[in-house]
This record gives structure tokens, sequence and C-alpha cells, in this order.
């Protein structure tokens, strides 16, 4: 009987402990960021709407964005050579990395630097369909990666 004792009291220690990973994983450390009503590009202001976006303190790289961009027609921000939206937590309905990146591959979004060096290694990415819908996320910088 003791080793059938052990046997269910480490299988109970697994599944607890899985749970306590998945949630740390997925939920704890992000935070809702405030709705925006506008966004600063190169020092002008865009009025925005629909604002849904998510960050955590734990790291650079876990900032995701999804909004719409009212006048579209004087955005002058430089190309971003090589933009690769990271996933958001499945939970997070409005940015879908894979598709944002076949986008981006088809040309039927533009990706864009928003801020080079917004913390060390990682440039601020935003990518912006024709008819404004945009999502912006963090990711590293050839500083750190190989070309």
């Amino acid at each position: 009987m003791n080793g059938r004792r052990f046997i269910v009291l480490f299988l109970c220690s697994v599944v607890i402990f899985t749970v306590a990973l998945f949630y740390f994983q997925n939920y704890a450390y992000y935070d809702s960021k405030d709705v925006k009503q506008y966004i600063m590009f190169e020092n002008k202001r865009y009025e925005i709407s629909n604002y849904q976006g998510i960050d955590s303190e734990s790291s650079g790289l876990k900032l995701r964005e999804c909004f719409i961009v009212h006048k579209l027609d004087d955005i002058d921000l430089p190309k971003y050579k090589k933009p690769t939206p990271l996933t958001a937590p499945f939970w997070f309905n409005c940015f879908n990395a894979e598709s944002i990146t076949k986008d981006l591959a088809d040309g039927k979004a533009s990706a864009f630097l928003f801020k080079k060096e917004e913390f060390d290694g990682i440039d601020s990415v935003i990518a912006i369909y024709p008819d404004g819908t945009s999502y912006r996320w963090r990711q590293l910088n050839t500083k750190y990666t190989k070309e």
C-alpha cells in the first residue's frame, strides 16, 4: 500500500505543478494596457480606435497591441526589414502572429520600425494594413541576432 500512496502523491504533485506552470506561462505575467485614443509616430499624433493591448514587466518582448489607425496618408516611418511577430497567448484573440506573418510576406500589410532600441536589443515594430488595421509588437533586432 505504501507504494500506491507514493504514486498517487507523486501524480497529484505533477498535476498541481502542471496547472501552476500553465497559469504562469499564459496568464500571470501579462497585464492589460489602458485603452488609448491616440498613438505617436515620429512626434505626430494619430487617432486610433478599437485598441486592445497586453504587456509585461517580466520581458520586453511580451508587448502585443491591436488597433485601427485613422488617416494613414501621412505616416512616414522607415520600413522594417525582417518583421517577425511573436505569438501571443491563446486568450488574446486579436493578435494572430501566423496570419500577420503571412500577410507581411504576401504584401497585404507593411511593417515599419516604430521605435528603434526601445529596450536594449529590442525594436518596436508595427504592421499596418491598407484599411488602417494595425498590430504592434517588440522583437529582437540585429544587435543580438545573426542576419
